[in-house]
Parts: structure tokens; C-alpha cells; sequence
């Protein structure tokens, strides 16, 4: 019978064991024979230290216990019982003369949850004894019902914490692959702007010139201003499209590594923005990997474009190094400075695209981004990332 069933049920004595503890027989003999007409399973103990042997070998489900009795009385039996983790939830019911409201208190105190009186009347103990086993089939009842609950809450909690974990990595896999997707388009599409377009315009310069070299003498001076216009408005586009061309992918990123490629990019931002840029690279003689090294250098690309974007700074220090098997890199400049907590927001979100950028970059990467920056005092840029940290280990979950 399940331990629902029972408690739902009218009791089913025989179903129960109960430990009378009393050294005298002639009580023993009366409560013994009573109970046992209704079914019950009975043990019998007649010192504490026999009533204790028993609970230890064969835990009853409730016990009748003598108050007074030699050497180890009721009292001193129920507290050890109740010290003890395997038999503390036993219910004990005194059987005691003793009738002072002292005796009854300390019977409590001791951790009884009844008690009878001497000498004994038989319904009323079997009335007692049968609360009692009621009480204590709801309490385990209970205890069981918030073990299994307990259980399948923390198992849920586990399921959706791993379905969690596995989206987190999924969506993670899922922009690395984005960001190399991308990373990959602006390659071509450079390629296509230097290859196509741009010999394209050498060609039209070419031809321009080649006009203008077999003009006539006598050609009006309109036809020469306008090749010269012609000249002049070809090799600006053609300068814009190389440039357009290195700012989606410089060739030299994947040819010569992160910084040459910044030193380059670093003097070209210098002397188009008129702003006094510094670099210095400590330890990094040795290339990274390409997913690093590119992620690394669209970092430097975006936080100088802010700078010249919001910052009106005259100063730039940019500073990258090799620190403890991690690569650091602080951008820092003189300008208006600004109030991190409305870009960053309360709960750490960015405001901002181009921050929003450089952040998830570094998360992917397992590294981290830090802004520090207040009105009136410049900005410095910080950031961290794992040297052995890369796209790549998170292919296979998106095969």
C-alpha cells in the first residue's frame, strides 16, 4: 500500500510496529495484549539502553515509553533518540503517574508529542497511538511530496539551464560565423573595388591623358579645362575608391599581420585628421591568429573613428601588448571625454553601435571591454583578450 493510499485510508494496524519501553511486566502484559487484538506489530524494551538497541536494529513507527525507569529514565531515552538523525522523526508518546504541569512541560521539551497517564485506559491510548501514526503517515507524505517536487524542480532547473547553455553557444557559433562572413565580404568586395574598379578608373585617367596629349594646337581652351576637370575628378574617385578598398580590408592584415597594418593605418589616420597619434606595441614580435588579429584591428579602427568622430581630441596613445597569456590594448585621447553611465546604461547595455560592436567582438572572443571616461577629462578605451581564444573552436556546433 503506497504511503498516499494510507493516509487516505482508515488505518490498517497491522501495517505499523510499535516499541513499548517499560520495566515493569504486569503494564507490559495489559497494553501488549490490547493492542495486539488490532493488528499491530510489537517490540518490547525494558531499559533504555534494550529501547535503544532495538530503534538502532529495527525502527519502529512509534513508541510507548516509561517515564520513570532505572538508570536511564523516559526523559534521557527521548532526548537521545531525538539526537539522532535516523530516529528523530519517531513519534514518542509518555506513559507516566506523573501529573505536574512540570513533568508534562519537560516531556515536550524533550521532544514527546503526547503522553499518557497511569494507570493506563486502553481506548484512550489506542486513540492517541492512532493520531499519532496518522500524523506522522501526513508528515512523510508531506516530506515526500517536496522531495519529488524539489526534484523535479532542480531537474527542470537543470534542463532549462543546459537548453539555455546550448542556445547561448549555439547564438554565439552563430555570430562568430556571421562576423566571418562578413569579415570575408568586405575582403571581396575590397578585392572588387582595387581589381575592377579601380583599373577601371586608371584606365579612364589613361585615356584622358592620352586625349589631351593629341589635342590640336588650336583645340579651345573649353575642351582642355574640361579634360583637365575630367583628369582631376578621376583621380579623386580613384583615391577615394582605394581608400574605401583599405578601410573594408587592407591586404596587408592578412599579408604582413596586425601591426604593421596598424602602423600603417595609424599614420593615415594621423595625417588625414591632423590629430598626434601614438603606438606602441610591447612583445608581440610574433603574428597572432587571423581571427584575433582581425578582430583586434577592427577594435582600433572603431575606437579611432569615434575619437574622430565625438571625441575633438588633439592626442591619440594607442598601446598594445602581450600580458600573461593575454593580448591588452588601451586607446586613450585627450579629448571632451564624455558620461559613461548614458552610453553604457544602468544594466551594462551599450547605447551605440560602434561600442555595441567592439563589445560583442571581444565577448565572442571571450575577452572583455572597458570604457573609463568622464566629461572634461578624455577617454580611455581598455580592453582583454585571451591570446589562445578564436573563432574557430565554435564551428562545430553549427557544422
Amino acid at each position: 500500500m503506497s504511503l498516499e493510499t494510507k493516509i487516505l485510508a482508515k488505518l490498517d494496524y497491522a501495517e505499523y510496529y510499535i516499541l513499548i519501553v517499560d520495566d515493569t511486566p504486569a503494564n507490559l502484559g495489559v497494553i501488549v495484549d490490547y493492542l495486539e487484538q488490532y493488528g499491530f506489530g510489537i517490540m518490547i524494551a525494558r531499559s533504555g539502553e534494550s529501547a535503544l538497541q532495538k530503534v538502532h536494529y529495527s525502527p519502529p513507527d512509534l513508541i510507548l515509553l516509561d517515564v520513570l525507569m532505572p538508570t536511564m529514565d523516559g526523559f534521557e531515552i527521548c532526548q537521545r533518540l531525538k539526537a539522532d538523525e535516523a530516529t528523530k522523526d519517531i513519534p514518542v508518546i509518555f506513559m507516566t503517574s506523573l501529573t505536574g504541569t512540570e513533568d508534562k512541560v519537560k516531556g515536550f521539551e524533550v521532544g514527546a508529542v503526547d503522553y499518557v497517564t497511569k494507570p493506563l485506559h486502553q481506548e484512550e491510548v489506542l486513540a492517541r497511538i492512532t493520531t499519532h501514526l496518522r500524523l506522522r503517515d501526513l508528515t512523510l507524505g508531506l516530506q515526500e511530496k517536496n522531495r519529488q517536487l524539489e526534484l523535479s524542480s532542480r531537474t527542470e532547473r537543470e534542463r532549462l539551464f543546459e537548453a539555455v547553455n546550448q542556445q547561448r553557444e549555439q547564438l554565439r557559433a552563430l555570430a562568430n560565423r556571421l562576423t566571418e562572413i562578413q569579415e570575408a565580404e568586405r575582403k571581396q568586395l575590397a578585392r572588387d573595388l582595387h581589381d575592377h574598379l579601380g583599373q577601371i578608373l586608371t584606365a579612364i585617367s589613361i585615356n584622358l591623358t592620352a586625349i589631351k596629349n593629341e589635342l590640336p594646337p588650336d583645340c579651345t581652351p573649353q575642351v582642355n579645362e574640361r579634360l583637365a576637370e575630367a583628369s582631376t575628378l578621376t583621380a579623386q574617385t580613384l583615391e577615394q575608391v582605394r581608400e574605401l578598398s583599405l578601410n573594408l580590408r587592407p591586404p596587408m592584415l592578412d599579408d604582413l599581420g596586425l601591426i604593421p597594418t596598424l602602423r600603417w593605418y595609424i599614420k593615415q589616420y594621423a595625417n588625414r585628421l591632423a590629430i598626434e597619434t601614438k603606438f606602441e606595441a610591447l612583445g608581440l614580435e610574433e603574428r597572432l591568429s587571423p581571427e584575433l588579429e582581425t578582430a583586434l584591428y577592427r577594435v582600433v579602427q572603431e575606437a579611432l573613428n569615434n575619437v574622430a568622430k565625438h571625441a575633438q581630441a588633439s592626442q591619440v596613445q594607442l598601446r598594445l601588448e602581450r600580458k600573461g597569456g593575454a593580448i591588452v590594448a588601451c586607446i586613450e585621447d585627450n579629448g571632451q571625454g564624455f558620461d559613461v553611465a548614458k552610453v553604457i546604461g544602468r544594466k551594462g547595455m551599450v547605447n551605440g553601435t560602434g561600442l555595441l560592436g567592439m563589445r560583442e567582438r571581444m565577448t565572442l572572443l571571450g575577452g572583455r571591454l572597458d570604457i573609463r571616461s568622464r566629461p572634461g577629462h578624455g577617454t580611455q578605451l581598455l580592453v582583454e583578450v585571451p591570446e589562445e581564444n578564436g573563432y574557430a573552436q565554435d564551428k562545430n556546433i553549427i557544422g
